[in-house]
């Protein structure tokens, strides 16, 4: 890196060259090659978005051939469609917004709630859908075995445009955490989507990296699309890594605005005619490494290194000198622009992995300050402690940890609510179960800062949201499970619902306004009814901590100003034989239950 971060040296060439030299390239075109002869131009068309997916068939065949392929270290799935021509692909340029899209919905969040796909692909798509169903759960079943081999989706032209939205389909249900992730590979597929469609697979990095699209100089498929036919900009985006290639070398790309340009420029759109490319040679070139003779075209006249490999790059694309071309500058210098800052973007992303553990050393900290806010038995514990300390006598550093862990956890769920897809879990259990740790642990601390402050009403006036979310994809997370099933999250002397203290202090403040007579006495009175079921519920779940009842704790504060309210007779005259807290608090056994969670 230089010192401003930007990076010295482009990878385009290398990228290229591990793909080549990985078998993968060859593998995939081999498989494909096989199928291609068995499609019969006269049997199949391009299916019509227009009409029935039905009409698709012909002679009892499918538009689509699929194989799957074994590999020693990888499976292989192609598929094959009908071959077609440039002319019937414009024909079919038109895109399909996702509320007609039904099998992708899982693309929508918060941040691209739309998105479209070309037409012509979806009817393909949705012609086969129970034979990609089977599938796809095929694969997913796969995945759950230890000897599991990844899987390589490949398809040419239209075949790669089903690979892809296979592979997408794939990636939705496929768990990223215990498995290598599908590849897909596409040679010679048209742009498949917007610039949504590109975002919305682009704002997933791992999902991006899954897809590498193979395109030849000379091929016109892919970019059939961006040439419309009024000078109206195209809305058809790539999204994936581009490998462009020619029968001497080829170059990998990744920034979208890069790979626009140069499907567009001079240096690709040479024949406008479609010609019969042969990817095979193409991919034996690249294996024999003829990229490097491109090294020696620039002569040394390059000072920026990053600059220079770029040049090369476009110029192992082009088989042209680029560097005598003063036309290609400005081209030059935009790839170098787009390369280089979505390299920037990248590292400059936050990484919730890398920091988590982090996180919870933090979070083992707070719990060791937790324990030690029990001293002797007598209090005050954990929330009166932090809330009574004068500010700026707090030790152990306890303000430090909690305001990390905030400006971690709150980054951590607006990422994740703000990706979030209709059919995705939000945040993936490990997340999860450590966002609840967190919640549990510095939720309480931050209700005793609003409470010391003497604010009322914290659950509708002070709660941040990324407490409220982490609690409720808590909830959707648990619901399918039963009672006895659901997974506990529990913490020794953290009360579950991170809440309670709030509870406790509203709890108070009723108590108080039933002592004063004041207009609003039967409003609390109604509180503390409430108050009370929700407490003996936590109670008889074994849900709250036994060090709510240290001598010097909130709930104890509550509980002496609540008895002097019954003595009264404030709560009516049957109110202590009714209620089973009352019984509880008055017969003790809660002592026991102090005891027993020591």
């Amino acid at each position: 890196m230089d010192p401003d971060g930007d990076p010295l040296f482009s990878n385009g060439l290398s990228v290229a060259e591990l793909a080549a030299s990985s078998n993968l390239l060859q593998d995939s075109w081999a498989v494909i090659s096989e199928l291609e002869p068995r499609i019969d131009q006269q049997h199949f068309r391009l299916p019509s978005p227009r009409l029935e997916p039905t009409t698709f068939r012909s002679d009892g065949s499918d538009p689509v051939i699929i194989k799957e392929s074994h590999f020693p270290n990888y499976n292989i799935i192609a598929f094959v469609a009908s071959p077609v021509t440039a002319g019937s692909l414009q024909e079919e340029r038109d895109l399909a917004p996702s509320s007609e899209i039904p099998d992708f919905q899982f693309l929508c969040s918060k941040v691209n709630p739309t998105f479209q796909i070309n037409r012509a692909a979806v009817s393909l798509f949705n012609s086969l859908r129970d034979k990609f169903s089977r599938l796809l759960e095929k694969v997913l079943t796969s995945a759950k075995y230890k000897d599991y081999l990844p899987y390589v989706i490949t398809g040419h032209c239209w075949g790669g445009s089903i690979a892809s939205l296979f592979t997408l389909r794939l990636l939705n249900n496929f768990d990223q955490w215990r498995n290598i992730c599908p590849l897909c590979i596409t040679f010679g597929s048209p742009l498949l989507g917007d610039s949504a469609l590109q975002q919305a697979v682009s704002q997933n990095s791992t999902w991006d990296s899954c897809f590498l699209h193979v395109v030849h100089k000379d091929d016109s498929f892919p970019r059939t699309f961006l040439r419309p036919p009024t000078t109206d900009q195209s809305p058809y985006k790539p999204f994936g890594t581009f490998l462009l290639c020619s029968d001497s070398g080829g170059a990998c790309f990744e920034a979208p605005e890069s790979v626009m340009k140069l499907l567009m420029s001079e240096i690709i759109v040479r024949n406008p005619e479609p010609q019969n490319v042969d990817y095979k040679n193409a991919i034996e070139c690249l294996e024999k490494g003829f990229i490097y003779g491109n090294c020696s075209r620039l002569n040394g006249q390059e000072a920026d290194s990053y600059k220079a490999g770029v040049t090369i790059q476009v110029t192992a694309v082009s088989l042209e000198p680029i560097q005598k071309n003063e036309g290609n500058d400005a081209l030059i210098e935009d790839i170098v622009n787009h390369e280089r800052g979505i390299i920037r973007r990248k590292r400059e992303a936050f990484d919730p992995v890398e920091e988590l553990r982090k996180m919870t050393e933090y979070l083992k900290l707070l719990e060791w300050y937790l324990t030690i806010c029990r001293g002797n038995g007598m209090g005050p514990g954990y929330y009166d402690r932090f809330k009574n300390t004068r500010e700026g006598l707090i030790n152990n550093g306890v303000e430090k940890y909690k305001a990390i862990l905030t400006d971690y956890w709150e980054t951590v769920v607006e990422e994740a609510d703000k990706n979030h897809r209709s059919s995705a879990t939000p945040l993936r259990n490990r997340f999860l179960f450590g966002g609840t740790t967190y919640r549990t642990i510095v939720e309480p601390l931050d209700i005793a800062e609003y409470y010391k402050c003497g604010r009322n009403d914290y659950l509708n006036q002070g709660r941040s949201e990324h407490y409220k979310l982490l609690e409720q994809w808590l909830k959707d997370y648990r619901r399918p499970f039963t009672r006895v099933s659901s997974p506990s999250l529990k913490l020794p002397h953290v009360t579950e619902d991170s809440c309670f203290w709030a509870h406790v202090e509203e709890a108070i403040r009723s108590c108080r306004l039933l002592a004063s007579g004041g207009p609003s006495h039967s409003s609390g009175r109604a509180n503390l009814i409430n108050f009370e079921d929700y407490v003996m519920r936590l109670i008889n779940d074994r849900a709250v901590s036994p060090d709510i009842f240290l001598e010097k704790s909130s709930y104890m504060q509550w509980w002496r100003e609540y008895e002097e309210i019954l003595e009264k007779q404030m709560m009516g005259h049957s109110h202590d034989s009714r209620s089973q807290l009352v019984r509880f608090m008055r017969e003790q056994p809660w002592q026991e239950f102090y005891r027993h969670g020591e």
